[in-house]
Parts: structure tokens; sequence; C-alpha cells
């Protein structure tokens, strides 16, 4: 390889099957994902540390870690798009919130599905937050909640986080990994902590 690489984490490929992708692994330093008609060509890999050009079929590509402002400056030279920013979090599912009061009105629904399980509150039989959790070998990988007009958003996405808190814990696992939004990340929620940053670039196909 012309660019220095590092082998990615177990996360990284239940992080496209969370999606509904169909992941592969080209090399240990990158997993390559595909939507489930094949387009939508993902690229998720450490920023790299030198020259590198990403392949032509791709059009969006995630990278951690912290900002190569150099290998930044060469793929706007190839069209890329700096589109947005998440962050993955992790925390013990024992130091997590893992018990959220709902009003009455509410109501919180589990459903297993073949790469994850999905938790929806609903208010008035109305979905207003719905989470999914994949669990891989000592760890549970979680979605950032989508919301749906929520009358308290935030109460929301804390009660399908702390639903599959106590899923992960009852299961044994050694932490949680959240992928959240920027904006999630700041400030932190008791017993989460930051691991890496998530670069999402993206660029129309060729």
């Amino acid at each position: 390889m012309n660019a220095a690489a590092r082998q990615l984490p177990e996360w990284t490929n239940s992080y496209a099957l969370l999606r509904d992708r169909i992941p592969s692994v080209p090399s240990p330093e990158e997993v390559r994902s595909v939507s489930e008609d094949g387009n939508d060509v993902e690229l998720l890999r450490y920023w790299p540390q030198g020259s590198w050009k990403a392949p032509s079929d791709a059009t969006r590509l995630m990278l951690l870690g912290a900002r190569n402002d150099q290998a930044a400056t060469e793929l706007s030279q190839q069209s890329w798009q700096h589109t947005a920013t998440l962050v993955l979090l992790a925390g013990k599912p024992e130091d997590v919130e893992q018990v959220v009061k709902l009003p009455d009105t509410s109501t919180i629904f589990e459903a297993p599905m073949d790469n994850y399980d999905v938790v929806e509150v609903t208010d008035f039989d109305r979905p207003v937050a719905r989470g999914r959790m994949h669990l891989g070998s000592n760890f549970a990988l979680l979605s950032d909640p989508d919301l749906y007009s929520p009358s308290q958003p935030d109460l929301a996405r804390r009660a399908v986080l702390a639903n599959f808190a106590g899923s992960a814990f009852q299961h044994g696992m050694s932490w949680m990994l959240l992928v959240a939004e920027e904006q999630h990340a700041n400030p932190l929620a008791p017993g989460w902590s930051k691991a890496t940053q998530i670069s999402v670039m993206s660029r129309e196909s060729n």
C-alpha cells in the first residue's frame, strides 16, 4: 500500500450490518460495503497517512481518527467533500443509564431482526424514536436513535439507549459502542467517553 494503514477493529464490519449494508473486507485495513441493491459503495478505514487515492466506484468515505490535513487536501482535489462528522462513543453497560421514566402515554417495543435488535418508543401510539443494536463478540454497537418529532426529544433518545444498555448488560457485553452525531457527543452523558472521530466524505458517482 502507498498509504500507511492500520487494521480496523471488529465493530467496523458490524457498522455496515447495522445499516442494512452488505460488507466485505478486501484487506484488514478497509471495510467496503454496498447497499442491498449492490450500489452506493462506501469505504471505511482510518485516515490515510500518506498519498492515497480512493477507489473510483466509491461514493462515500468514513475515515476514523484525527483529520489528516494533507490527505484531506488530496481528497478534495479528487472531488471529495466533507459532509458530516460522527463520534464513536464507548461506555460499559453498567456505567450508563439503564432506566428512563417515560410518560404514561408512552410505550417501548422491542423487535429482534436478522442482524440487529430494534427498539421503538411510541407516544399515543405514534412512533417518536427508534434505534438499532448489533451484538458483537464482547460489545453492543448502537446507531444514533432516529427521532420523529417527539415532544421531548432528549427523553425519547435516552429511553432507546437505556433500553439497549439493559439488554447489553443482560447479554454480558463488556462495552457499548454508539456511533453518534457530533451534537449528541457534547456534552457527554454519564458513563460515556469519546473513542474516536469519524469524518464522512462524499462525492457523486462516476
